[in-house]
């Protein structure tokens, strides 16, 4: 190849999850193995502390953090789509997918989380589910009160603003 091309592989991104480095889906196969310092904080319990560090200094998974542009993106995204219980490293590593994808990488994430693939696929990212077969639907949630009917912009388990029974949440939109 000439004049400073790119191959395919370099090209290529595979974003991890806790639930990923915890079970360890660290060896790259392919491209980049790429991970947020929030996912990392997260999967620092039983040996899943050792396997990170081992990963990252054995320099088999890099750890990028995604800009702040692509986080409130993804968190503004995911308030539309009524995916409100994601943690920060969740968010983190969907935004880094997205900022990736954004500079032409051909990105996918590595995950079991259902909410992370719903949100993923609804924004054009690829998943690699693990542990499961993954999601053959995304979902548009909608927040509700069992009780009084009322619906809305509030997380589950809140308080109704009208009753104040706790919220629940069902599909709105299934695609």
């Amino acid at each position: 190849m000439s004049g400073g091309s790119k191959r395919s592989s370099d090209k290529r991104a595979r974003i991890l999850d806790s639930t990923a480095i915890i079970l360890g889906f660290t060896e790259p196969l392919s491209g980049r193995m790429i991970t947020s310092r929030k996912v990392l904080e997260e999967a620092k319990y039983g040996e899943a502390e050792y396997r990170a560090l081992a990963s990252k200094e054995g320099h088999m998974i890099e750890i990028v953090d995604p800009d702040q542009k692509y986080i409130e993106e993804v968190r503004k995204f995911a308030a539309e789509a009524g995916e409100r219980e994601l943690s920060e490293a969740d968010l983190s590593i969907l935004a880094l997918a997205l900022q990736l994808l954004n500079e032409e990488y051909d990105v996918s994430i590595i995950t079991s989380d259902y909410s992370i693939q719903n949100l993923a696929t609804l924004l054009g990212i690829k998943v690699e589910p693990i542990l499961h077969r993954g999601i053959n639907k995304t979902i548009i949630w909608v927040t509700y009160c069992g009780m009084c009917g009322w619906s809305g912009d509030k997380n589950p388990g809140e308080p109704c603003p009208i009753c104040g029974h706790p919220l629940k949440r069902r599909p709105k939109k299934k695609i």
